[in-house]
């Protein structure tokens, strides 16, 4: 069974990952997930909106500088926000992931409040249970 998380993403990296420009996203603290878990796109303010998810396809565990040596054109960020996005980190988590596809259409942050009351956009991630009530709106977005 395929893993489901929801990842809170600014939208305008959301948008480069949609378009496959960017291919490894940033997060400061160990992900602990597995190779293939859907990963479901929140976009943070001002869109606060679901409406895209990606296949994971690896995680690297990985220094910051070598990182930025070696991915940094598919990281999609400038050295200035990078470095002070991984400023004091001995190891950052790079999420590979490949298979990005928009649903049919978009959930808004109104909408999931609305049928999962409360719900709060993630900080982290948040894994979704399989007979949670989000994941069952969420698949409903590729109906």
């Amino acid at each position: 069974m395929v893993t489901n998380v929801i990842l809170s993403i600014r939208p305008k990296y959301a948008l480069q990952i949609e378009e496959g420009v960017k291919i490894y996203e940033i997060r400061t603290r160990k992900v602990n997930l597995e190779k293939g878990a859907r990963i479901w796109i929140y976009k943070t303010m001002p869109e606060a909106c679901i409406d895209s998810y990606v296949e994971l396809d690896e995680i690297l565990l990985i220094s910051p500088k070598l990182a930025w040596k070696q991915y940094s054109s598919e990281m999609c960020i400038s050295k200035t926000a990078y470095n002070s996005y991984v400023k004091g980190k001995k190891e950052i988590c790079l999420l590979k992931v490949k298979n990005a596809k928009k649903t049919n259409k978009k959930i808004t942050l109104k909408e999931l409040r609305k049928k999962i009351p409360p719900f709060f956009p993630p900080q982290f991630f948040k894994k979704l249970n399989p007979n949670e009530e989000i994941l069952k709106a969420l698949e409903n977005l590729l109906k």
